[in-house]
């Protein structure tokens, strides 16, 4: 019996997770409550509060739901010895960029992130955590253009603080043109534009 009301619990948290990424995309997060995420999860308010405090602790477990496999790549940031440091750069922008072409939800949930909500009150604390993975992304990308530099990889002259920063522009851009509906566009030139993005830091 406890093992079912357990189950039965996570199949509810699941529901209202979903139901969240849907009312938040569809109406801002800002102007989203807890009531209309409980109907559209065909649950309680009760049920809502029973396993989330606010919104703000709902709106980063969507975020941790459906962005989880994005944090994976970060590995990509960590290649072996024998691997080119501008080659992991280029894997892992592939990678990023296939994922979230190829994933309607992760999309939904990053243009909540980047576009659908306000920063303020409650959200105030939570904007450091969205933040926390692109300042490790970008400690990520300042290594791999000083080890590039330092085998001679990096194009003289490139100031590899520099390189790294632009890059990280370059991900946000992009990902924002792509939030903003040129997925189309993006999916049939993305390869090629992450190839020119790194054969002109290249030697």
């Amino acid at each position: 019996m406890a093992r079912k009301t357990k189950e039965a619990a996570l199949e509810t948290r699941g529901l209202i997770i979903d139901a969240a990424r849907r009312v938040f995309h569809a109406e801002g997060v800002n102007r989203s409550t807890l009531d209309k995420i409980a109907k559209a999860a065909g649950v309680t308010r009760g049920a809502v509060y029973w396993h989330f405090a606010n919104k703000a602790e709902i709106f980063l477990a969507v975020k941790k739901t459906y962005t989880s496999e994005f944090d994976q790549l970060q590995s990509l940031l960590s290649p072996s010895q024998d691997e080119s440091p501008l080659s992991a750069i280029s894997h892992y922008l592939q990678g990023l960029f296939s994922a979230l072409l190829s994933n309607a939800a992760a999309r939904e949930t990053y243009e909540i992130i980047m576009l659908r909500c306000e920063y303020v009150e409650e959200f105030h604390e939570v904007l450091q955590v969205i933040t926390e993975p692109c300042t490790d992304i970008l400690a990520s990308f300042n290594r791999l253009y000083r080890d590039a530099e330092t085998r001679q990889e990096l194009k003289p002259g490139l100031d590899p603080a520099m390189m790294a920063l632009d890059t990280l522009a370059f991900v946000r851009g992009t990902l924002r043109a792509i939030l903003s509906g040129q997925q189309d566009i993006y999916g049939k030139s993305i390869a090629p534009l992450i190839q020119a993005h790194i054969n002109l830091r290249r030697r």
